[in-house]
């Protein structure tokens, strides 16, 4: 009989694929929740060949689409460019675009979606320097 670890006390959470909190699968395009805190997503994205990604499928907030495997083609701002492992792309929130796999292989992609606007940012960013400002200044 072999003795379970007890990780309750543990500062390391290790989110497993099978727990994901949440996931949709649609027309060959299956995105996965894989980390969900405060106003930041982090999906894992797998999209058979044919398949099309709409910006609707993730949300209407400022996304970082990283590849992972595969070489799926990105559509924004009437450009197309093709994408390969290790690329990356940063898309505004409102941005029109959608994300094409035309090959012949699965694609992953990892997105970390951001859902705070530029200017809720900027006032965390902007409070918190005034409370850090002030702290060092005593």
């Amino acid at each position: 009989m072999e003795a379970k670890k007890d990780t309750s006390g543990s500062p390391l959470k290790i989110f497993r694929r099978e727990e994901s909190l949440r996931s949709r699968q649609h027309r060959g395009v299956c995105v996965r929740v894989i980390y969900e805190w405060d106003s930041l997503e982090i999906l894992r994205t797998e999209m058979e060949p044919g398949s099309t990604l709409e910006k609707d499928e993730v949300g209407k907030f400022p996304v970082i689409h990283f590849v992972i495997e595969g070489s799926p083609t990105v559509l924004a701002g009437g450009e197309s460019n093709d994408l390969m492992p290790g690329d990356s792309i940063e898309l505004s929130k409102g941005q029109e675009y959608r994300i094409s796999n035309h090959t012949s292989s699965r694609s992953t992609i990892l997105s970390i979606v951001s859902k705070i606007s530029a200017q809720e940012k900027g006032q965390a960013y902007g409070v918190a320097s005034q409370e850090t400002g002030s702290a060092s200044s005593h």
